[in-house]
């Protein structure tokens, strides 16, 4: 997709610089799971573990290497979004915030230091949280495509970077509607892929082979990856109001001149390839069939691509924020 084509962030305009070639709670039984020890007999494979709870239904890894590429992540996109959390304008004091597919809960963690008032309930299929946390937050084992049985209405429900991970997010997208209190806004903070590129420099790449891949294998999985450009659609059709965009991009690497993207893309340099065997290993050799041998080859290829400063690739970031209509 073509730059001028997108709904830019400030400061987010690409030019090519030409002078460098749980604390776990649990108040719903039925939807919700205690701490026990199936929780933690993670599926080890291929010497990565992955989350037991619905185990096969988050194709990445919950191991100390991709908790620490979780957070790095997390700084980038606060480097990407200037620290602010979210852009929902939800005002200053927010009473009930949701963070569905947490994760390290690194994003909860802050939103509930911010939020002194505010409580923050994170929620993931892995308990992969801290567990000394601030007061007003509490993380729970859950799976959101499993109906939502909350004591309380949300001002705000934040998912970050979780394409891939639901069979159909339409359904996400009404339970969150649902959960929401009049006037209560979700937003949903992703990270596409495949690259996007404004020349011909991503053309017959492995890293342009790799992003086509991962989006078939998820989608012979059933757990698409392509789906941000419905999400206004489907958020119309489901009754949300004053719904906006915004596109940011994290560069492959620093090739762009803009100072500020270039840091970005260093970050992002980083986060792609200490993730990339983490991000493919799953799907390529249990939905593809290959071998873990032929994914640490291509992972190589991509990696060198991922360094090239000739290949002028981003990663298009949207965020997208609807309102529940006031009652």
């Amino acid at each position: 997709m073509a730059a001028h084509d997108q709904n830019w962030a400030p400061g987010q305009g690409l030019e090519v610089d030409t002078d460098s070639d749980s604390a776990l709670g649990d108040e719903t039984q039925s939807t919700t799971t205690s701490i026990a020890e199936s929780i933690y007999a993670y599926r080890m494979e291929h010497g990565r573990s992955y989350h037991a709870y619905k185990d096969g239904s988050y194709i990445f890894p919950n191991d100390d290497q991709e908790t620490d590429r979780l957070d790095l992540q997390h700084h980038l996109f606060n480097i990407t979004f200037d620290d602010k959390l979210f852009f929902a304008p939800i005002g200053d004091n927010p009473r009930h915030c949701l963070d569905i597919g947490t994760g390290t809960g690194i994003w909860a963690v802050d939103m509930a230091d911010a939020y002194p008032e505010c409580q923050v309930v994170g929620t993931d299929l892995s308990p992969s949280q801290p567990t000394f946390v601030p007061p007003n937050l509490r993380f729970i084992i859950d799976d959101a495509e499993d109906e939502w049985l909350f004591d309380q209405k949300f001002d705000l429900i934040h998912a970050r970077v979780m394409s891939g991970c639901f069979k159909d997010w339409r359904t996400v997208l009404r339970y969150a509607f649902e959960a929401l209190a009049p006037g209560g806004y979700f937003e949903i903070q992703d990270y596409v892929i495949p690259c996007n590129c404004e020349d011909d420099t991503l053309k017959g790449t492995n890293l342009e082979l790799w992003g086509n891949t991962m989006v078939e294998a998820a989608n012979k999985m059933g757990r698409p990856m392509d789906q941000t450009r419905f999400f206004k659609e489907w958020m119309e059709e489901i009754g949300y109001v004053d719904i906006e965009e915004r596109s940011f991009v994290f560069p492959t690497n620093p090739w762009p001149k803009d100072k500020k993207l270039k840091e970005i893309g260093r970050w992002n340099e980083i986060n792609i390839t200490d993730g990339l065997q983490g991000f493919s290993l799953a799907l390529f050799t249990r939905v593809l069939g290959w071998t873990k041998e032929e994914v640490e080859v291509h992972c190589a290829r991509v990696r060198n691509d991922m360094h090239n400063r000739a290949i002028h690739a981003y990663f298009l970031i949207p965020v997208i924020w609807g309102r529940k209509p006031p009652v």
